[in-house]
């Protein structure tokens, strides 16, 4: 059995911390959780707190299931702590992954090209904010010979405390888009909060860049400060890693946006020197994750390309010119780009304007930033009778928003 920490250690670890329990493996911890229905024997149970819960009151919970439990005043710091000086005794590649779109995409393109070779790490689910992250790392063991990391952020100073705790010895950096403009403000700082991620590199180590976004340069002298060295990847700008390194490998991903997020794994299997049998073994096995365009044929012929996981302008654009590759009737369901501040209702008219370009041939379109002349829904039901009234049998149908606006029931309501 693997033993993580003593009881001792996570005392000593984080100050003021007292470790809970009656000893049972000898006062050995096998793993770490922060639910109490699912904590097992011999794990400790750290308790989080939040505006509408205390994990404390379920500490008694934790210990009857012959779980250990941690007595602290802040749980979410005693996670951090204990993650970072877990990862601490691996002194293996770990590579973390932020960007505005595709990091996702792109952690699980390096995830699968490095598990050709050896056992691979990765974060699951959307498990890339300051729980998931330390949680991800506490998943470290010694049979694991590399981490591939994803880092989200909604402000200022989220990814360099999770680069923190990570401590990559790779940084990608898919893009930086306009994602939680409303936040941030503008691209600018939205391309400071993605350089965080450089903030702990050293010498020896190396940042994968985008070449054709036009924060590069930025993005460029932040690692360059750190002396790090950086691999480039792109289609429009001579890069270290182009479209040429693709050839003979079989994407199962649509889009050009995909071919980015292929390039920047690729950068890093070059960086960890893997060999061509094995990165097109990997990047070939990854198939498209759910409601990340991933497509859905009906049995009268309409394919739906279920894009609904989030959205973005930079998004939306990607999601419309896969949609305008398809021959035949083309529609599309858009929902708000949320969080994009004063921009919002320029960007929802310059994406009418590039559907139109596109050529699709019906756009219908849900919430409250849409111009008036598309006829917004702000009812899914509505919505969803509007679109069955127009849809003909082989229809290629495009459905897409962020994440508030739950268009999934939309896909859900067309496959029954």
């Amino acid at each position: 059995m693997f033993f993580m920490f003593t009881r001792q250690e996570v005392e000593k670890t984080i100050n003021g911390a007292r470790v809970l329990g009656s000893g049972a493996l000898g006062g050995q911890i096998t793993g770490v959780s922060t639910d109490s229905r699912t904590v097992k024997k011999g794990e400790l149970f750290i308790p989080l707190r939040g505006p509408k819960f205390d994990g404390r009151r379920f500490i008694p919970q934790a210990l009857k299931k012959g779980a250990f439990a941690l007595e602290t005043t802040n749980g979410l710091t005693a996670l951090q702590t204990l993650a970072a000086y877990h990862r601490s005794k691996f002194k293996i590649p770990i590579i973390g992954v932020t960007g505005s779109v595709g990091k996702t995409t792109t952690k699980e393109l390096i995830a699968a090209i490095l598990a050709q070779k050896y056992p691979v790490l990765k974060n699951e689910a959307n498990y890339n904010n300051e729980i998931g992250v330390p949680l991800t790392l506490l998943h470290l063991t010694k049979k694991h010979r590399a981490a591939v990391i994803e880092m989200g952020m909604q402000g200022l100073g989220e990814i360099k405390l999770l680069a923190a705790l990570t401590r990559p010895t790779i940084a990608v950096v898919t893009n930086i888009g306009e994602s939680h403009l409303g936040k941030l403000g503008s691209r600018k700082n939205i391309a400071r909060a993605k350089a965080e991620i450089f903030s702990f590199l050293n010498a020896g180590n190396f940042a994968v860049i985008n070449q054709d976004d036009d924060y590069f340069e930025r993005l460029n002298s932040k690692v360059k400060s750190k002396k790090a060295k950086v691999m480039t990847f792109g289609l429009l700008e001579k890069s270290d890693v182009m479209p040429v390194a693709l050839t003979g490998i079989k994407l199962a991903l649509p889009g050009e946006h995909n071919i980015y997020n292929a390039l920047a794994a690729v950068a890093v299997a070059r960086i960890l020197r893997v060999g061509r049998p094995a990165l097109k073994r990997g990047l070939e096995t990854v198939r498209p994750a759910a409601h990340r365009l991933a497509i859905i044929n009906l049995p009268d012929g309409t394919k739906v390309i279920d894009d609904c996981y989030n959205a973005s302008p930079r998004s939306m654009t990607a999601a419309l010119k896969v949609l305008s590759a398809y021959g035949g009737r083309k529609i599309a369901v858009l929902g708000d780009m949320l969080e994009l501040g004063r921009s919002a209702k320029a960007a929802h008219r310059q994406i009418v304007k590039l559907a139109r370009q596109q050529k699709v041939d019906k756009l219908l379109t849900f919430g409250r930033n849409w111009p008036s002349t598309t006829g917004p829904e702000t009812s899914r039901p509505r919505l969803i009778k509007k679109l069955r009234q127009i849809i003909r049998p082989r229809d290629i149908i495009l459905v897409k928003g962020s994440r508030g606006t739950r268009l999934e029931e939309v896909v859900t309501a067309l496959q029954t």
